[in-house]
């Protein structure tokens, strides 16, 4: 087992019993489980977990037959028990059998999944090693072998394997370092940023459901200011917002010290660090979003003049939001 696994010991995660329920329902039944993903991740930062996921050797008709409510209605081979917490984010635990992934000839999902009996191919699979440590709630025991404990510790996103291969399996990935770098203040390692600026057009195979749900998460962390400078500066900004990109450079009247596109993001970090609501935060970034297309210079006032903005700036963002497929109560 040794020569598989990187193993240690810890102390015991904080892991809710009704997580240990049905991790010992598996073993009962003579499979393998682990917590795998985030929420060993979070444990690990002592951040609260927003959900909970197992890996196991056991197949999802086998999962099925163990657990009282299910569903499984995907081709991941991920079933969802139901539970009878109150909690939100404890309601369904995800458990997915060990699996491996083919290609990805269209950056988005893999053309076939095989399921496995060995956990590290299951953590090899995995995009970034910090998201790639399990954790055996039964023994206390992690298991790391991609050095993610330490990225943790060093406060670094670093992927599994080579960068560039891992974006390109699925694009998304790449918005998702963004995002995570600026949720946990970590910072992307050299070779992820250097793949990340040399593939950002595969952004556009990606469907914008996808990009909108995780450009969501990027503007509800704490520090989406961070994460959209980084993300104009690899070239993917363009690919979800390309409209923000026109205000660099582009002054204000003498009322304003900052250009456009600066004030757009100091006021989207305002309504972050007030912990507003998404509507909030998505109307403080495209406020102003039409000014460039507004703006004339004025030989009487010797400054520039924005005629109109708010009105174009409206028409702007809602041609936007429906662009990245945002539902009509939000965009209203």
């Amino acid at each position: 087992l040794s020569a598989v696994y990187n193993i240690s010991m810890t102390k015991a995660l904080a892991v809710p019993p009704v997580v240990r329920e049905v991790s010992d329902t598996l073993r009962k039944a003579g499979y393998e489980s682990y917590l795998v993903g985030g929420c060993v991740r979070d444990l690990l930062l002592g951040r609260q977990p927003k959900d909970w996921d197992l890996t196991t050797n056991a197949r999802p008709e086998d999962i099925q037959k163990l657990f009282e409510e299910t569903f499984y209605e995907n081709s991941f081979g991920t079933v969802g028990v139901v539970t009878t917490s109150d909690d939100p984010t404890l309601k369904v635990i995800e458990i997915t059998p060990y699996r491996i992934e083919g290609k990805y000839s269209d950056a988005r999902r893999p053309d076939e999944v095989t399921f496995s009996d060995k956990l590290e191919d299951d953590l090899e699979r995995r995009d970034f090693t910090i998201n790639a440590i399990a954790y055996d709630d039964a023994t206390a025991t992690l298991i790391d072998n991609h050095d993610g404990q330490k990225d943790i510790e060093r406060r670094v996103l670093r992927t599994v394997g080579e960068a560039e291969e891992r974006f390109s399996e699925d694009a998304l990935r790449m918005l998702r370092a963004i995002r995570l770098s600026a949720e946990l203040d970590f910072t992307i390692d050299s070779d992820a940023l250097a793949a990340i600026s040399k593939q950002a057009s595969q952004l556009e195979k990606i469907s914008r459901e996808r990009i909108r749900d995780e450009f969501t998460r990027t503007l509800m962390s704490p520090r989406p200011l961070q994460a959209l400078y980084v993300a104009q500066k690899l070239g993917i900004l363009k690919y979800i917002i390309p409209e923000l990109e026109d205000g660099i450079g582009c002054a204000q009247n003498q009322a304003h010290s900052f250009d456009v596109f600066e004030h757009l993001m100091r006021s989207l970090q305002h309504a972050a660090d007030k912990d507003w609501s998404l509507e909030i935060r998505l109307a403080a970034l495209l406020h102003d979003i039409g000014k460039p297309a507004s703006r004339e210079w004025s030989e009487e006032k010797k400054d520039w003049t924005f005629h109109g903005h708010d009105v174009i700036s409206g028409k702007m963002a809602k041609k936007i939001l429906n662009d990245l497929k945002f539902p009509k109560d939000t965009i209203d």
